[in-house]
């Protein structure tokens, strides 16, 4: 369904979303000069910590939309949404970053130390400039939730509520839950509501589903979803960043669009 409705609707968004740049630009209703933001490289990340190494080297991205003439200075401060200790858990050398001349990017380095890793943290970052220099499309800040394969995977785990995202569209929420000691049942898959049941291995990490599932009614037809190999057989992997479910595909049979294909999804769980 989401893809036949890209299809109706691709022109006019297109068009639409062209003439709101447009007016955007020439209007620049937040200040600045031009386009001339300063924001992180992504606005959330995930990063995994594991036993292979003392301690980890990451860094996060600030960029500019406009390069200075002038080497210009950042300042960056911790937000209250960080939980991990400072110090303990990780390690900032220095809180700002330094866009030089003629560049759109620095790098601010973050250290994170296993030893003192439990099952995870938060780290929010927020860049301290004028509210004029913030990017509307990104904010002031950058969320990073750390992991750690020091987590236990188990049903209390596993059970309860995901935020899902699909190949396409937009992110919405799934349930699992404990149907028996070795079935879980996945709802809202694809954001039909359904359910679809399977098979957990908590020593090997993965939920293993046997398909064709019925999930929705659907232009006078029922929506499927079954795995891609021969065996119709689609799994779901669980590590400490969450769960992705790969190796599926969603189909129509019956109805005004029977044996449409939607292709091959991927559908990622993460908290």
């Amino acid at each position: 369904m989401k893809k036949i409705i890209y299809l109706c609707i691709f022109a006019t968004v297109v068009a639409a979303t062209s003439c709101s740049t447009k007016k955007d630009i020439e209007l620049n209703t937040y200040g600045g000069e031009g386009l001339e933001f300063v924001h992180f490289g992504s606005a959330s990340d995930s990063w995994l910590v594991t036993a292979d190494d003392k301690s980890y080297d990451y860094s996060v991205v600030v960029a500019t939309t406009k390069a200075p003439t002038e080497a210009v200075k950042y300042n960056i401060s911790l937000g209250e949404k960080t939980t991990g200790v400072e110090g303990t858990d990780f390690s900032i050398p220095e809180k700002s970053v330094t866009i030089k001349a003629g560049e759109y990017s620095a790098e601010l380095p973050i250290k994170v130390l296993y030893d003192t890793t439990d099952e995870g943290f938060e780290i929010e970052l927020v860049l301290s400039v004028d509210d004029k220099l913030i990017n509307p499309a990104y904010g002031a800040s950058a969320y990073i939730s750390v992991k750690s394969d020091k987590i236990t995977i188990d049903w209390d785990w596993l059970a309860g509520k995901w935020n899902a995202q699909d190949t396409e569209g937009d992110p919405y929420v799934m349930a699992i839950s404990q149907k028996d000691e070795k079935t879980a049942i996945f709802t809202n898959i694809w954001g039909t509501e359904a359910d679809i049941e399977g098979t957990v291995d908590f020593e090997a990490r993965t939920v293993t589903f046997q398909g064709p599932f019925e999930l929705a009614e659907m232009y006078n037809g029922i929506l499927c979803c079954t795995g891609t190999a021969d065996d119709q057989k689609f799994q779901a992997t669980m590590s400490p960043l969450g769960i992705t479910i790969s190796g599926l595909r969603y189909y129509l049979v019956g109805g005004d669009y029977d044996g449409y294909d939607f292709g091959e999804d991927m559908t990622t769980l993460t908290r």
